[in-house]
């Protein structure tokens, strides 16, 4: 079957075109992959971080879209998930049964990411490709923005549970010296929402002195049950040197 490479401007054309010719846009029956970053491009990848998340799953939308009409029945995408590092079931959950529903011009094709250990310290990754089959098309292979050219029929997910930088309401000069051990213990012992340390107007100056001298007081306690040989939070250590973590600068 022949491909058609076709640019993001010519999805467009074709569709400001369906009045004229409307026999030959319902005979186009095509699906592509349709996800745009924050910026409103096109992109075939996502890096995703469990550091913010509260739970342990997220949920991915991949935009599925159709290329033709609408119809009265659901029509069934043939989609394949491969990894090399990561495994069904542990690692990920797919739909059971991806469609085009009836009626509508796309689907989103929910991919549920689980976290584990493991995201600690490797990132894992997942590739989606889109085939033709009994009901779809692939007339559109990529689509080219400026100098980058993006594939449509795959789509790249990497996800972990590191940080790349410390978030943006941490301060170092009054809870010291950022690492996602602390982070984490913060979150559970405090009961705060991992996400609220990317907004300073959540974390003030004044929420981050009562973490000081909350968490300090947390691992002085922790310390006495450690020394009395009573059960005790090992997280409260640090788990190269053994030593208490510090919440104060």
């Amino acid at each position: 079957m022949k491909r058609i490479i076709i640019i993001f401007a010519a999805i467009l054309a074709a569709v400001a075109c369906e009045e004229r010719t409307p026999g030959h846009f319902h005979d186009v029956t095509g699906v592509y992959f349709n996800n745009v970053d924050g910026a409103m491009m096109v992109t075939d990848s996502l890096d995703v971080t469990f550091v913010y998340a509260a739970g342990d799953q997220v949920e991915v939308p991949v935009r599925v879209q159709l290329l033709g009409r609408a119809v009265s029945e659901d029509r069934p995408v043939d989609i394949t998930v491969t990894s090399d590092n990561a495994e069904a079931g542990v690692d990920y959950i797919l739909p059971e049964r991806p469609v085009i529903p009836a009626g509508q011009s796309y689907a989103d094709y929910i991919v549920t990411l689980k976290r584990t250990e493991a995201l600690k310290s490797h990132k894992k990754t997942l590739t989606l490709q889109i085939h033709e089959n009994d009901y779809f098309d692939l007339p559109v292979t990529h689509v080219v923005q400026f100098t980058d050219t993006v594939s449509t029929l795959m789509y790249h997910i990497s996800f972990s549970d590191m940080f790349t930088k410390a978030p943006a309401a941490w301060d170092a000069n009054l809870i010291g010296e950022f690492t996602q051990q602390k982070f984490e213990l913060i979150c559970k012992v405090l009961g705060i929402d991992p996400a609220d340390f990317n907004d300073p107007n959540v974390i003030t100056l004044a929420k981050l002195l009562y973490i000081s001298s909350e968490m300090t007081a947390y691992v002085k306690g922790e310390a006495e049950k450690k020394a009395a040989g009573q059960d005790y939070d090992e997280n409260a250590f640090d788990k190269t040197t053994g030593e208490p973590l510090k919440f104060v600068k």
